[in-house]
């Protein structure tokens, strides 16, 4: 699926806007990261565009702490 995402840190407001690659279309509340040694994000806000146009949807997404969400997902 073709997918125009948006990411920001929880401290800047400015947006980092790409053209993405993915299985399936993530859902708010997932976590997806863009490369290996980088960080993870959460899923904030999903528009789909059933439209004619270049992408399946916009996805925002904020960066989170990984090892905050393995702990709080593997302890919880």
């Amino acid at each position: 699926m073709k997918v125009f995402l948006h990411t920001r840190s929880p401290e800047h407001r400015d947006w980092l806007n790409e053209k993405r690659e993915f299985a399936r279309i993530p859902v708010v509340g997932e976590h997806v990261a863009i490369s290996s040694d980088g960080p993870w994000f959460k899923v904030e806000l999903v528009v789909h565009t059933p439209f004619p146009c270049e992408f399946d949807a916009e996805v925002y997404a904020v960066a989170v702490d990984h090892l905050q969400v393995l702990n709080e997902a593997l302890d919880g």
